[in-house]
């Protein structure tokens, strides 16, 4: 469905921007049958009965071990292997296609000023997260190459472009095959992010800057493959620390800052790039309704690079 882009000054709320754009996710029903051995952090499709009786677990013959929905833990395969299971059937990987944009850049270092890395660290995020990743070279800020990129992947279950801002190039072909939904969020650093559906798949858009990148990934991307694979959206392991500096934010702006940890102490780290990105040990979140928060007070920190 066509339809116009939103103002340039219509700014949505990220817990608006979550509804919107998952009121057209739903977990996908299409299932993989795989062995036990690589099982782990896969949701089962089915319930999972017991072949043999484990008797130090109470287990018998076709009692339920797991129920369907249940994410496979690592501890878990021990356990369906006693009681003879080999194969699950879980539900697929949702599929999501990384489209990085920008005329200058080049997908490696030996042929570019400037080196691709934001949706090359996007790809690394989505694997982590259970997606199945299809990351593309870049493509130049030409309308047809963009709209070829767009339709070329409509097949995978959602599409996150890079290197995008509102009132260019891509956001006008993406308004003609869909419908933009935001061309702006209400969060920093991130603003100049948007949301779309295309023939009814989820369009992120996120800009160039690693940090802006980071946040829109964690906030909206993270959210949606999990409501398609119908997992659990767990937390982020939180440390709780004392702020060193002050941390500006400002009303109606879901402010993300990333900190440095050490000794129970977080330090605000300047600026967005992603030197910045990769030094921070975690992000400390202010919320929209909230004010600046001074040197000082507690704070939590979640930790988004978590590697379980």
């Amino acid at each position: 469905m066509a339809g116009p882009s939103p103002s340039d000054a219509a700014s949505l709320s990220l817990e608006t921007a979550r509804r919107r754009i998952g009121s057209v996710a739903g977990p996908i029903d299409r299932t993989d049958r795989i062995p036990l051995s690589v099982a782990v952090g896969r949701i089962l499709a089915t319930d999972t009965t017991a072949n043999e009786p484990v008797e130090e677990a109470d287990i018998s013959v076709d009692d339920t071990v797991f129920e369907q929905g249940h994410q496979v833990r690592p501890g878990d395969v021990g356990l369906l292997r006693a009681t003879g299971v080999s194969e699950l059937l879980v539900r697929q990987r949702p599929q999501a296609g990384i489209i990085p944009t920008g005329d200058e850049l080049r997908p490696d270092a030996s042929t570019a000023s400037k080196v691709e890395t934001a949706g090359f660290t996007l790809a690394q995020y989505v694997d982590r997260w259970g997606g199945k990743v299809t990351y593309r070279d870049p493509v130049a800020d030409d309308a047809p190459a963009l709209r070829m990129a767009i339709q070329r992947d409509l097949t995978r279950d959602m599409i996150v472009v890079t290197g995008t801002e509102p009132g260019d190039t891509l956001r006008e072909i993406v308004a003609e095959l869909g419908e933009v939904l935001a061309d702006r969020l209400a969060i920093d650093p991130g603003r100049r992010a948007g949301l779309a559906v295309v023939e009814n798949r989820p369009v992120v858009l996120l800009p160039e800057s690693a940090g802006a990148a980071r946040v829109g990934a964690v906030q909206l991307v993270r959210p949606l493959l999990k409501t398609f694979a119908h997992a659990p959206l767990s937390p982020h392991p939180e440390t709780r620390a004392t702020l060193a500096a002050h941390v500006d934010s400002q009303t109606g702006i879901e402010t993300f800052t990333p900190v440095a940890v050490s000794d129970g102490t977080a330090t605000p780290l300047p600026g967005v790039d992603l030197a910045t990105a990769t030094r921070a040990d975690g992000w400390v979140s202010v919320p929209a309704d909230e004010a600046d928060i001074d040197a000082g007070t507690a704070v939590t920190v979640e930790d988004w690079d978590y590697l379980p």
